[in-house]
């Protein structure tokens, strides 16, 4: 099974890469090889959820080879259940997205582009879910942001559109100064950024925070640290008040708006539930997770009912989605939010699809009064008399 789960980020990886170096010598085989390493990735992310679910979680490491727990930064893969249903999650929409694009960007000048970037953000993707640590997870994470904002500016010779990606990336960077912060404090007072080690050393030990002179505050660590690195996950997840982004991004091509409603908004959903033993440890953050999901709820619902434009409308409800998410980590109920992130995942995806189709049909329908050589019909000639 080793193998099997190296392979699944891989073969994206390297689909992306020999669509940009040869996609545009051999334009024709450019979706076969997107979608084949797709789909190929599904079929193993299947085999994996199989063996995990009836077997036992397992870890790959690559670098260092040695498995010590000496080495600050240890590359590799842990695969459990959550990271298993994750990846067949994560594959199964790519796959539609990539066959879905097939007909929807033919003709376009950066038809190789886009699936080379697809491809590519689909491995950064896998590899967030299959993070064996935090600082690993932490490199993919931000990673994923800079891939976002290419994708998202795919379309540069609009506008709007590169203005809003950077507006996008420019959000995620505050989140994930946050997140970084935390992640210093995890290594300063737990001294590990494996998640196996970090949860026992957590629930072992308490450490204490002075934030004002002369220990008049006192708080813990691990409330300090799960709070600064929910706020990365506020900024992915496009939470209250770190929103700003997610409306504006409607520019982007159907496909890609499929892919960041349905994949990429859920990745602070999962931080939140891969970190579950730390955030159980911490009831007033789980109070906090609870009151921010809140907010986003009531303010992605009324403002969805306002919308005329059916993308924003969807957008919109996206973070809405994302609020009931986070509402349910902080009950402490995770498992109920990774049903609800794969329930949305797979519905989200099937409407934006769905509306690009409607609105791409609608931009090519001759029948439709928006077209300049459209004339009104002559008023009916008066009768004598």
């Amino acid at each position: 099974m080793t193998t099997t789960a190296i392979l699944i980020p891989l073969l994206p990886f390297f689909a992306g890469l020999l669509i940009s170096v040869l996609g545009k010598r051999f334009a024709s085989y450019v979706t076969t090889v997107g979608i084949s390493a797709t789909v190929g990735a599904g079929i193993l992310s299947l085999v994996t959820l199989y063996s995990v679910s009836s077997g036992e979680p397992f870890r790959v490491t690559v670098w260092p080879l040695q498995d010590d727990g000496s080495s600050f930064f240890t590359f590799g893969m842990l695969v459990d259940r959550l990271t298993a249903v994750m990846m067949v999650l994560i594959t199964s929409v790519s796959t539609v997205i990539h066959v879905f694009s097939v007909r929807y960007l033919r003709g376009d000048s950066g038809y190789a582009r886009f699936f080379a970037l697809l491809s590519f953000i689909t491995f950064v993707i896998l590899s967030v879910v299959s993070s064996p640590n935090l600082l690993m997870l932490f490199v993919f994470w931000q990673l994923l942001s800079w891939v976002l904002y290419l994708i998202l500016a795919f379309n540069f010779s609009h506008v709007p559109a590169y203005q809003n990606a950077f507006k996008t990336l420019i959000v995620h960077r505050v989140g994930d100064v946050a997140f970084l912060c935390g992640l210093v404090l995890t290594y300063h007072y737990f001294g590990t950024l494996e998640f196996t080690e970090l949860f026992r050393r957590a629930a072992e030990q308490s450490y204490v925070i002075s934030l004002l002179p002369g220990n008049l505050l006192d708080v813990s660590a691990t409330s300090v640290v799960t709070l600064l690195i929910f706020i990365g996950a506020m900024a992915k997840s496009a939470q209250f008040p770190l929103h700003v982004w997610l409306p504006d991004t409607m520019d982007s091509p159907t496909p890609v708006s499929a892919l960041m409603h349905a994949g990429i908004v859920n990745a602070g959903g999962f931080l939140l539930n891969r970190l579950a033993p730390l955030y159980t440890l911490s009831p007033d953050v789980l109070h906090i997770v609870f009151i921010v999901g809140a907010a986003t709820v009531l303010l992605g619902a009324s403002m969805m009912l306002v919308q005329n434009d059916i993308k924003k409308t969807l957008g919109f409800s996206t973070m809405g989605q994302m609020g009931y998410m986070i509402m349910e980590c902080g009950l402490g109920a995770f498992a109920l939010a990774i049903f609800h992130l794969i329930a949305h995942g797979l519905f989200k995806a099937s409407l934006f699809l769905s509306a690009g189709t409607v609105i791409h049909s609608a931009r090519h329908e001759p029948k439709f009064p928006s077209s300049s050589n459209h004339k009104p019909a002559r008023p009916p000639p008066k009768q004598a008399g």
